[in-house]
């Protein structure tokens, strides 16, 4: 304030001591912040404090331990003393945290050396401190060994240190904040009538000077907004709290509105607004005023903003500033008693604390309730394909899609916070701003980064803090920002309706505006978020919608899931009209049911919501109709809505019913209740459907029946991903996991880990799938915080929202509580909350055994052998293995040795496969450009390492882990759903005698005369005959037999094969009629011991280690070798057909090669060859052989060469060590590109992968034999070669190869070195398909052994010892190869 005067300065100064006179006896208190929100991050602090008097003073913090290091033992978390950088020499109190054990650690230490220690454990990770007259305090209970008297040395010092300076482990805690707290006494401040002096701490109205009846006044809770001289009504909005800030001025109080909490500002920032309210801002000159007494009590309120002062007047009725002290009024304090709340509309408010604020989980965000769409009418219900498929888009509904493009504004974060926001006003001006896709992830439209963690986070682990990416290992743009803006029209006819918007899913948190006005605040990236946009949006003209959506927030850390960590609107928008009277939510269930679920009462318990407490009159029905549309009940009543009834639950029920058809996998029968809402004239408001399923779950013991019968669960994990849209999954996505998953025997998903969009439920129930459906939660990276009360909620909001949309469904058999989050009281809470709202099943896999928490024994990876150990199951419990069978590259070995303990088990239920699909995404920059493969057709997938250094492997940056899939990224078939679909099926051929066939019905309903039984004879992998015949009838679980009709006699030389399977004789809603989901292959006939005699004629010789003939057509040839008996060379009809001769070959990488044993199995061996049996004649033909030797193997290569240019290897191997694979290596001349064999195909196979895989004749390419695994690595085999034949295309040349023996085979043209690598590579090799040289020349393995895949890149069994390469004795096989030249 400047005073021009003498006489004001001694005015002003004696009324500032007067003012502060009288107030040193109010009961008020000042607080001296030294820290808020400090995070040190493990380095030192302190601040020292001049003066202090602990008999008056109290020293307080409020200390969050959430995010201090597990690995760290006595974090040295507070210190308060003489000197706390020491131990002794000072008068000290220091406090140490172990965050594993939740131990503190309490120590006083005097100038004596005399210390006093003791130890607490938390119970959770909130931390109060206070230091006071009484002695110290730990979170409010004084320690009996720390009273001030203990410690009165202390309390003597006149000057203390706090921080955290002593040892060698500092603190990583969350200092939310540390203060000193001064009582403030005062006198009785002014009175009613104005004629005193306003108190500190006291609640006043403020009147002009003159007309005590017209008051400021504010009628909002939000920033900026105005202050108002309205008539005195005695409402909290008009009172204003004095307070009292230390600065060095006589500015030094603020005026704070009861009402709001926001402090008078004078908004002197060169700026246009008049005097508002704002949030209280330490330091804020605009809100630290100097009060100017004046002759009749009154007094003139001034604030000095850089050095200019400017005081409060008011013109026109309205607050305005003035620079001029002669024009300002003076106001009235009048001393505010009581007051009533204001009878306002409240003006949201929204406060990017949110996103950091575990405990704020939404912001007018509508409670959760079972997925819904409704209709005007029954007729536009009934017209809309949505009606039989609800996973469609509605084309006739109280609906209106805002799925489409969007404006969008991409801001990076910093590492204090997110970017700036101001984003959201109705007018904005947008038009310079990009555009993006919703549904999509921002980083699939090249705005950030893509980043992939599996247990640990993309950010510093401080929470509730989410804000600082670890640039150290590539996170860009720290807590990124995306700004979406669109505008609506609403449709004709809903202006009187009630208007929801409605996101399906945003990662990860989302606030938002309508028409330039907050609305609403979500976060739970997979659950619903709804709000009510009623008094925002108009029915005239367009309306804008405006959605900020945070890259992180504290929601972040339950969403730390084994997957891509993208952000953005991902799943559908849009909105929902409703009557303002309406059924908000439904809830079906069935009671009085028998067994097989075909007795039942169906009850549907409804909540009609009527927020307005408007009197309402309303009819309410029920019709549960058949597949065929016809009724099978109906029930009503009359519902009456009193004013100021905002609510009322109801529930109909049915007579029994009886003769319904259940619902299971096999045959998904839907019925359809229909919910009926109509005015009270009868007038139809509301109408919407649910389709829903009879079934009857039960456990009994250690195993769970669907409909009285026992079943297994065939199951496979799944996530939400998409190659080109991220996070976001369509459709015809949908769709195609869901039929792919059906023909390959998969009855089971787990919505690992993390609920799916509603409409994919829909399909479940459809389709026939049971689902594990499992809650958003998962904090692999901080385990920790499930045991923190304060993440409480958090925990159980993720699951009831889940489960409060998802009850409705027949397809949810069981609720899953998360993943991997640890145990903890947490967990607990969740499942209390989860059966309070429904009886099913409840899975953990953390806590199953002994927590309470789960009503299922769970694991993950076990091998066979502890699966067996489990055939009871565990503590009583059924057994469920949540995951195995890691299917990262090449995999799935040892499958069926899984199921042939499952399934003979008297405990085990079943298990899902990690994971359905590779979650592979193409190069965001290459799709933007149009580039989507290579020229040879390989995809430009990327994986974690292309954005994160693989550096960080311990933090969770795990390069290749995420392609654990069964299908490829983008849905096509592998030899991997081969197997599973074979070892998944539903049919166990037994036996095959004669032509009688022996056939177990491993299906729980379906009878297998619903099948047609097929044949297909094979003669040396040549169909001979094939045909198909009605199934007899076998009942489920039964055995029966079927005649197969077939007519071929196996008379001729060869190998005769028949499969049989069964298909569908009519076309169901996953596959068309004819398509077969069980099949087996007997052998009719077994293949000969021996090859053929070789005929021909010609004329052979050796001489110099080289072989030559003519042939009897007068084909030349030539074969050279060294002198050591290495084939150098080998020549036909002037063609050359090798590129390098044979020699022994072990290598074999891949990601399931990860044990300490493989990573010390040498790749390959150092052979030193010779040759044992010189070249010589042997009747017509020529014969020599070649041995090697190493540490890993012997071997012999028994050649003989025919006049007729056929050349026989008999190899004979003798290993001397493990190996990874046991055979010869040999390359194949440029040129030679078609394949045709007879052998295990078409998908590669492995000997622990082969059950799917059947012996027949294939023709294909070599680059078509390769198997593009994003990560590359050992790939192509087939087992059972009986022949080969290559072909040169371009010079008409042939190689075929015959077999005798045991023969596996791969041919590429990719050389296997350039992947080759024996240690733990999937994390940090850096490499893709695209990535390779392809050569013209051909790479062969013909093997007798090579171990089987196992599946041991997470946990799992390394290789059964059945499939391990044998380390001793002899093992032979015969290789016979012929050349030949045609159309040359």
């Amino acid at each position: 304030m400047k005073i021009t005067t003498h006489n004001n300065i001694i005015i002003a100064v004696i009324s500032a001591l007067l003012w502060l006179a009288a107030t040193t006896n109010s009961t008020a208190q000042t607080k001296e912040v030294l820290w808020e929100s400090f995070a040190p991050n493990g380095s030192q602090f302190s601040k020292t404090l001049g003066e202090i008097d602990l008999g008056t003073q109290t020293l307080r913090a409020e200390i969050d331990l959430s995010s201090c290091q597990n690995f760290n033992e006595n974090e040295n978390i507070l210190s308060i003393g003489g000197d706390i950088s020491v131990w002794y020499g000072s008068h000290n109190i220091h406090l140490y945290y172990t965050p594993s054990s939740r131990r503190l650690q309490l120590n006083w230490v005097n100038m004596q050396q005399t210390s006093v220690r003791s130890e607490y454990t938390l119970t959770s990770t909130d931390l109060t401190v206070e230091l006071d007259k009484e002695g110290l305090h730990i979170n409010g209970e004084l320690m009996a060994s720390y009273t001030a008297d203990a410690m009165r040395e202390l309390y003597a010092l006149g000057s203390l240190t706090v921080g955290s300076l002593e040892g060698n482990t500092r603190s990583w805690a969350t200092y939310k904040e540390v203060s000193v707290i001064t009582p403030d006494e005062s006198g009785d401040g002014g009175g009613t009538t104005g004629d005193g002096t306003p108190a500190v701490g006291e609640k006043y109205y403020i009147s002009v000077a003159g007309n005590p009846n017209s008051v400021f006044t504010v009628n909002s809770t939000a920033n900026d907004a105005p202050i108002l001289v309205e008539s005195l009504a005695n409402t909290t909005n008009q009172q204003w709290r004095l307070e009292y800030e230390e600065t060095a001025s006589e500015y030094s109080y603020r005026l704070v509105n009861e009402y709001s909490g926001k402090a008078l500002d004078m908004a002197c920032d060169g700026g246009t607004k008049p005097p508002l309210q704002w949030q209280v801002e330490k330091g804020n000159a605009n809100q630290l005023f100097s009060f100017e007494p004046q002759d009749d009590g009154s007094y003139k309120i001034c604030v000095s903003f850089n050095g200019v002062p400017y005081y409060l007047t008011v013109t026109d009725d309205s607050p305005v500033s003035t620079t001029s002290q002669d024009n300002a009024v003076s106001y009235v304090f009048t001393k505010a008693e009581g007051g009533s709340e204001p009878p306002i509309q409240e003006e949201r408010i929204f406060n990017v604390s949110f996103i950091s604020d575990q405990q704020k989980l939404g912001d007018y965000k509508e409670d959760a309730h079972a997925t819904f769409i409704p209709y005007a009418s029954t007729a536009d219900m009934n017209a809309d394909p949505f009606y039989n498929t609800p996973w469609l888009a509605p084309e006739k509904a109280m609906t209106l899609n805002l799925n489409g493009t969007w404006k969008f504004r991409f801001v990076p974060g910093t590492i204090s916070g997110p970017g700036s926001s101001e984003f959201y006003a109705a007018g904005l001006d947008d038009s310079n701003w990009d555009t993006i896709t919703v549904p999509l992830s921002w980083e699939m439209a090249g705005f950030g980064t893509p980043v992939y963690t599996n247990v640990g986070y993309p950010f510093y682990n401080k929470p509730p803090f989410a804000s600082e990416g670890r640039t150290d290992y590539g996170v860009e743009d720290h807590n990124a920002t995306g700004f979406y803006r669109r505008s609506f029209t609403l449709p004709e006819g809903w202006g009187d309706k009630r208007v929801f918007l409605h996101f399906d899913g945003v990662y990860s948190a989302a606030a938002v505006w309508v028409n330039g006005r907050y609305v609403g605040y979500s976060e739970g990236a997979n659950t619903d978020a709804e709000f009510d946009i009623t008094g925002f949006v108009t029915q005239d003209g367009e309306n804008q919608l405006s959605v900020r959506v945070y890259r992180w927030c504290d929601g972040s850390y339950l969403e730390g899931q084994d997957m891509w960590h993208l952000a953005g609107i991902h799943r559908d928008v849009y909105l929902v009209a409703t009557p303002k009277t309406f059924v908000r939510d439904h809830y079906i269930t069935a009671t009085d049911m028998n067994t097989a679920a075909t007795q039942a009462t169906l009850n549907v318990a409804l909540e009609i919501d009527n927020r307005d407490g408007e009197a309402a009159e309303k009819q309410i029905e029920v019709q549960l109709l058949d597949a065929d549309g016809l009724e099978v009940a109906r029930m009503s009543q009359n519902v009456s809505m009193a004013e100021g009834e905002t609510a009322k639950n109801i529930t109909l029920s049915s007579r029994q019913l009886s003769g319904l058809t259940p619902w299971n996998a096999e045959k998904p029968h839907l019925y359809t209740v229909v919910v009926r809402q109509s005015n009270a004239t009868g007038g139809e408001e509301m109408v919407f459907s649910t389709k829903y399923g009879f079934r009857n779950i039960e456990r009994r013991g250690t195993l769970v029946y669907i409909n009285g019968q026992r079943v297994f669960f065939k199951g496979v994990n799944t996530q939400d991903t998409h190659p080109e849209k991220g996070r976001a999954i369509d459709v015809p996505t949908m769709l195609k996991d869901i039929t792919l998953m059906k023909q390959s025997n998969v009855n089971t998903v787990r919505t690992s880990h993390y609920p799916r969009q509603p409409k994919m439920y829909a399909m479940f129930d459809y389709f026939g799938l049971y689902v594990m459906d499992e809650a958003d939660v998962e904090c692999h990276g901080n385990q920790g915080l499930t045991s923190t009360s304060s993440w409480s909620d958090a925990f159980v909001d993720r699951n009831v929202r889940m489960v409060m949309r998802d009850r409705n469904h027949p397809s949810v058999i069981f609720w899953s509580l998360g993943n991997e989050c640890g145990n903890g009281s947490n967990m607990a809470d969740a499942y209390s909350a989860v059966k309070a709202l429904d009886s099913r099943m409840v899975h953990y896999e953390a806590g199953s055994a002994t927590s309470g928490y789960s009503d299922m024994y769970s694991d993950m990876y076990p091998t066979v052998e502890s699966v067996r150990q489990k055939s009871g199951g565990n503590n009583g419990m059924p057994y469920f293995i949540c995951e195995y069978a890691h299917a990262m590259g090449q995999a799935v070995g040892n499958l069926q040795e899984y199921w042939d303990v499952i399934e003979s088990s008297t405990g085990i239920i079943g298990g899902c496969i990690w994971d359905w699909v590779d979650t592979s995404i193409y190069d965001p920059q290459k799709l933007l450009a149009g580039q989507k493969q290579d020229d040879r057709g390989f995809h430009y997938f990327t994986s974690g390492y292309d954005y994160n250094s693989p550096n960080g492997i311990n933090y969770g940056f795990q390069g290749n882990f995420m392609n654990n899939g069964i299908i490829t990224t983008d849905r096509a078939r592998t030899a991997k759903l081969a197997e599973v679909k074979k070892v998944y099926q539903y049919a166990d051929f037994e036996s095959l005698d004669g032509k009688t066939l022996t056939v177990k019905n491993k299906y729980n309903f379906t009878d297998l005369s619903e099948f047609d039984l097929t044949y297909t004879v094979l003669h040396d992998g040549r169909l001979v005959e094939n045909g198909s015949t009605p199934m007899t009838a076998v009942a489920p679980g039964q055995t029966g037999t079927v005649e197969v009709p077939y007519t071929t006699d196996c008379d001729s030389e060869g190998e005769y094969t028949i499969m049989v399977g069964l298909s569908l004789r009519d076309d169901a809603s996953w596959a068309d009629a004819g398509y077969t989901p069980a099949e087996e292959q007997f052998i009719l006939k077994e293949r000969a011991d021996k090859l053929p005699d070789v005929t021909g004629g010609g004329s052979v010789t050796s001489g110099n280690n080289t072989v030559s003939g003519t042939t009897a057509d007068g084909k030349t040839f030539e074969i050279r070798f060294g002198s050591d008996g290495q084939m150098s060379s080998w020549t036909f009809d002037g063609q050359q057909l090798i590129a390098a001769g044979p020699d022994f070959n072990c290598f074999r990488d891949i990601d399931n090669d990860r044990s300490s044993d493989l990573q010390s199995m040498a790749l390959s061996q150092r052979t030193s060859h010779r040759i044992t049996k010189s070249f010589g004649k042997d009747g017509d033909n020529v014969t020599m052989t070649q041995s090697g030797s190493g540490t890993i193997c012997n071997y012999t290569i028994a050649y003989t060469f025919y006049p007729s240019g056929v050349v026989d290897m008999r190899v004979t191997l003798s290993p001397q060590s493990a190996a990874r694979r046991l055979g010869i290596g040999m390359e194949f001349a440029d040129g030679f590109e078609g394949v045709e064999y007879y052998a295990k195909g078409p998908w590669s196979n492995y000997v622990d992968r082969q059950t799917g895989s059947y012996l027949g004749r294939y023709a294909t390419t070599v680059d078509n034999m390769f198997e593009e695994l994003t990560h590359p690595q050992t790939m192509g085999d087939h087992q059972a070669l009986r022949d080969l034949t290559l072909t040169n295309p371009q010079t008409g040349t042939t190689l075929k190869v015959e077999t005798l023996g045991t023969v596996a085979f791969s041919l590429s043209h990719y050389d296997e070195a350039q992947w080759g690598d024996a240690g733990d590579t999937m994390w940090s090799n850096v490499l893709h398909p695209y990535d390779l040289t392809r050569y013209g020349k051909v790479f062969a393995h013909f093997d007798y052994w090579q171990r089987g895949l196992g599946n041991n890149s997470c946990a799992g069994d390394v290789c059964l010892p059945e499939y391990e390469c044998p380390t001793s004795g002899s093992y032979t096989y015969t290789l016979r190869f012929t050349p030949d030249t045609v159309n040359k």
